[in-house]
């Protein structure tokens, strides 16, 4: 796996994977997921690791919910993201966005850069660095060291 941005896609694909086809997602294929994305990285942090778990509980929770969504809920309640919104909303979003923080601290690049700038966004409904490049960023934290 290479790196942060890798770890952001499977992530997301867990998400939609568990609120599209909840049934699938069996317990078992959740400690799969888990096994096969820990065995795919290179030495992660713990950080990462503590983010990668908050995630695979927000999937249980989503999972769960999808299976069985309250009548008041429509079955076909949007897109993936939309579907993880109305489950849990920022709190689905926030390991995720510490994920992305956690490779533009310790891989930093600009791709990582504009994903924690779009995932910022979801979660704090605000934006983050607007104005400024990943050049103006690297910059900056170059004279903050």
């Amino acid at each position: 796996m290479s790196g942060h941005l890798a770890v952001l896609s499977r992530v997301d694909q867990l998400y939609e994977g568990v609120v599209m086809t909840p049934r699938d997602w069996t317990d078992e294929i959740l400690e799969g997921w888990a096994v096969e994305i820990t065995a795919e990285m290179s030495q992660p942090s713990k950080s990462l690791m503590r983010e990668l778990r908050r995630c695979l509980r927000m999937a249980r929770k989503m999972r769960d919910f999808w299976i069985d969504p309250p009548k008041i809920v429509p079955s076909d309640a949007g897109d993936w993201r939309t579907r993880v919104d109305v489950v849990l909303g920022v709190r689905a979003w926030r390991p995720v966005l510490e994920i992305a923080r956690d490779g533009l601290s310790t891989a930093p690049t600009e791709a990582i850069f504009e994903e924690t700038r779009r995932r910022f966004r979801e979660v704090h409904g605000d934006c983050w660095m607007e104005g400024f490049s990943y050049a103006d960023w690297e910059t900056e934290e170059v004279a903050d060291s």
